[in-house]
Formats: structure tokens, sequence, C-alpha cells
């Protein structure tokens, strides 16, 4: 008697395991699952895109809403419509700066099935990856549930035109000042002059820095006996130098108060290792390539020397 009512004991105990096992069962396949994926007709970075957005019900759930956080840099959401199914709605909302995108239906998404949406928006300054997150809502009739996913959108720098731009005016910049520290170099000193005065001038240097590590105090008198010459030289030489010096700041003020305001954050070119270069750090870097090597092609900073 005592082993039947441990036979019944045990069945009756693998009856209420097997029911709870496929409760849970029940409950993990009506989860809510979807996948989504985002297109555009434009990756250019600032340029007015259209876009479409498709949410794949590919869970057992029914999908009944839908809030799509925008990326911070997309601007001018407009003509934001859902194209299928016609049971959903679509609007924007803003909280705190930030731009969400609500989709919903009072019929809901069954499995198998997407909704999609089409909208305009103009894209971000800065060409990178941009992370859409899709927080859904469904129901399967006994509970509610959410789930998020994140929906890729690459902004790439698709038209050489604005880093051209930057490029022409840096290097009419350069010719300009070449030209001037010429001109000035030419007036207040004389063009071969300066030169030789270079010349002079780098030698003393390098007798100086010798006799120095040498320390050969004879050769050192001889040189304090030429420094005053010296110092003349560089004195004359000093003075297109500061007046170039003052010319420089219209280049400054051009690049500080007209480019950079008007390009901002704009991505302008890709460096590997570094990302996407703006204005602000383009600029300086090809003004000063090209004054470089402007200077060595006129000659007002010899390699010879």
């Amino acid at each position: 008697m005592k082993a039947y009512r441990k036979i019944m004991f045990v069945m009756l105990l693998a009856l209420v395991a097997g029911f709870a096992l496929s409760v849970f069962a029940g409950s993990a396949s009506a989860a809510l699952s979807y996948q989504g994926s985002i297109s555009t007709d434009n990756q250019g970075v600032t340029e007015e895109a259209s876009y479409t957005l498709t949410l794949a019900n590919t869970g057992t759930d029914r999908l009944l809403s839908a809030n799509i956080t925008v990326p911070s840099g997309f601007t001018d959401i407009k003509n934001l419509v859902v194209v299928t199914p016609s049971s959903w709605t679509v609007h924007d909302t803003l909280i705190d700066d930030t731009l969400y995108l609500n989709l919903q239906s009072t019929e809901g998404l069954a499995s198998g099935t997407q909704v999609t949406v089409k909208f305009d928006a103009t894209n971000p300054r800065e060409a990178r990856d941009y992370t859409w997150i899709v927080n859904a809502t469904g129901t399967d009739g006994t509970h509610d549930s959410t789930f998020d996913v994140e929906v890729i959108s690459p902004i790439r720098i698709t038209t050489m035109v604005p880093a051209l731009t930057i490029l022409g005016i840096a290097v009419g910049f350069a010719l300009l000042y070449s030209v001037l520290n010429r001109v000035l170099i030419t007036y207040f000193v004389g063009w071969d002059q300066h030169h030789v005065m270079r010349r002079e001038i780098a030698e003393f240097q390098r007798a100086q820095m010798a006799a120095a590590r040498a320390n050969d105090q004879k050769q050192m008198e001889k040189l304090k006996r030429k420094q005053t010459q010296i110092n003349s030289m560089q004195a004359k030489m000093m003075k297109p130098q500061l007046l170039q010096l003052g010319a420089s700041f219209i280049q400054f003020g051009f690049w500080f108060l007209v480019l950079t305001p008007t390009f901002g954050g704009t991505s302008l070119a890709f460096l590997p290792g570094f990302g996407a270069i703006p204005v602000f750090w383009l600029y300086p870097a090809i003004s000063m390539f090209l004054s470089i090597t402007l200077s060595r092609i006129i000659g007002t900073m010899p390699i010879d020397i």
C-alpha cells in the first residue's frame, strides 16, 4: 500500500511539473520579437534625404505600438506617413530636445507582417553611423511586453565640393601671402641680399653650436665679435616678417569668423584612424601645408640653408 502511494505521488508530481513547463513554454513562445531596417536615397552630410523605415514582426506576440528615437543631428523631419498597413498612424513628438516617431494601431501587427513608414529629413553634419532605437509594445491577450532594437543609418561624405572649396580658398591665401612676402623682402632687404644674410646667419649658428659642444673658447670669442653684425642682419630681416604676420590675421579672421560658422561641424574629409574632419581643423592643416610648400617654391624659405 505504501508503494502504491509513492507511485501515485510521483505521477502527480510529474503531471504538475509537465503542466508548469508547458505554461512557461507557452509564455516564451508568445514573446514579442521584430526586426528593423532603414534605407535612404541620400547618405550625404547635411543633405536632404527621403527615408523608409520598416518594422517586421518576427515573433508570436502582436505588435501594437512602436516608439522610435531619432538620433541627434537629424533635423527638419517632414512628410511623415505610414505606407502600409493603412490601419497604422504615425506622428512626431519632441521631448527634452529628443525627437520621437510614434507608431500606433488598434488592430496591431500580426506575426509575419510588417509596417512601413516614410519621411523626409536633413542629414546630420558629421559623417558616421547613427543608431535609431526602436521600443515596441505588444500583447498576446494576457500581458504586455516591450522589445528594443537598434537600426543603423550610415551618413557619409558623398561630395567633394565643400572640401574643394576650402582647398581653393587655402590656395588663394597661400599664393597671396607668398607673393606679399617676396614683395616685402625685396623692398626692405633686397632679394639677393636676403638669401646671403640667411645663409650667413645659419652658418654662424652652426659654428656657435659646434664651438659650444667642443668647449672651444677661442672660437667662441671669435664668434662673439661677429654677434653684433648677425644681430643687425636679424633685425633687418625681422621687419618684413612682422608686416607679414600682421597681414596673416586677415586669413585667421576669415577662417574663424566666416568659414567656421558657415560649415560648422560638417564633415569635409575623412582620415582613417581619426574619423571625420570639420573645417575648424581641416583648413589650418591645408593652409599650413600650402604656405610652407609655396614658400619653398618661391624661395622665401630656401631649402639649401
